[in-house]
């Protein structure tokens, strides 16, 4: 079935994750914290609010969110632990296939760069953003370390500007949900690299 993934397991269950799943859940993996009621969520991709209300109630189901009633409306957010991450750790690779096919150049770039990069690395700012021109700079971060002379080489055999920020990553352990930057990082970026242990810090 078309943009279905199935998966028949020793339990003999089968795991239905649609596209539109992923679409939904991505809204949420910006961030980690968000709080999106159905009406939301149908005009930000956008789809129906009945293809938002069934991808919403499949993904509670699946104990990944949890929703809750305030007033009339119901309020879907992550809910925590190892479940919840396995599926956020599908959304944000369904977001690097999404840059691939979006900005083939972007990608052949980033191919050369992820092997010098030791930890988690992402893509922010515009390119993950889907506002990038020819004209933007590549901004990329590192929770780890990376080889940083050969990474702005790079960028130069190109003729793309890279603008690269390194946290060691115990800092971005730490603080995470307290540095304004690391904060915007959460919200708007790509994972190209160590996407279980970012996903893990995110969810918690």
């Amino acid at each position: 079935m078309p943009g279905t993934v199935q998966y028949s397991g020793h339990m003999s269950k089968i795991l239905d994750i649609r596209e539109d799943h992923l679409r939904v859940l991505s809204l949420f993996i910006r961030g980690y914290d968000r709080e999106m009621y159905i009406r939301e969520v149908s005009r930000c991709l956008p789809i129906s609010r009945g293809t938002a209300q069934t991808a919403l109630e499949y993904l509670e189901a699946k104990q990944v969110l949890r929703s809750a009633t305030r007033g009339r409306t119901r309020l879907f957010s992550l809910r925590r632990g190892d479940h919840a991450r396995d599926f956020c750790t599908l959304a944000e690779v369904y977001r690097r296939i999404c840059l691939r096919e979006e900005e083939p150049f972007i990608t052949g770039v980033l191919s050369r760069i992820v092997p010098l990069i030791e930890g988690s690395g992402a893509v922010f700012g515009s390119h993950a953003e889907g506002t990038a021109d020819e004209e933007s700079d590549l901004d990329l971060f590192v929770a780890g370390g990376c080889r940083v002379e050969e990474i702005e080489r790079i960028g130069k055999t190109y003729g793309l500007p890279i603008h690269l920020t390194v946290y060691p990553r115990e800092v971005f352990d730490r603080d995470l949900r307290t540095d304004p930057f690391l904060r915007e990082v959460l919200r708007n970026h790509v994972l190209i690299k160590g996407t279980e242990h970012f996903v893990e810090k995110a969810v918690g």
